[in-house]
């Protein structure tokens, strides 16, 4: 029983050829359209390399020249801090003053308060003096 003993519709044979066609032709035809993309993506590569390299080194020499034009001074930490603890002393003594002050605006006020009394007393009031001296007292 060799090879020439097998019968093979025709049907089939012809099934067998359309197949092996069929193959070959997508075959040939993703050759083709990888073959086109490797192109395509090679132009592109080439186009966008050359563009970018350019771009970018425009911008690092721009970058580079802003950072050597700038001039930035330099910051002592130390020195803000310093500056702090000097404004805190100053508001610290501006409040001091401010309750030293208050203190004897009351005291004086008291006085007046006194002294009016005592004017009252001594039927002499204080010509006219007609003010009110509230929230004072001792």
């Amino acid at each position: 029983m060799g090879l020439a003993n097998i019968k093979l519709p025709i049907a089939v044979i012809g099934v067998i050829v359309a197949q092996a066609f069929g193959i070959i032709w997508y075959v040939a035809t993703l050759d083709s359209t990888v073959a086109n993309l490797d192109v395509a993506v090679g132009e592109m590569k080439a186009s966008m390399t050359d563009t970018s390299i350019a771009v970018l080194e425009t911008d690092i020499a721009h970058l580079k020249q802003t950072v050597d034009n700038w001039d930035a001074p330099e910051v002592d930490l130390g020195d803000i801090w310093a500056s702090l603890e000097d404004f805190d002393d100053r508001l610290d003594d501006i409040e001091t003053q401010q309750a030293i002050i208050e203190n004897e605006m009351r005291t004086i006020m008291s006085d007046h308060q006194d002294f009016k009394a005592v004017l009252k007393e001594m039927g002499m009031e204080a010509y006219g003096d007609t003010r009110e001296y509230g929230n004072y007292g001792r």
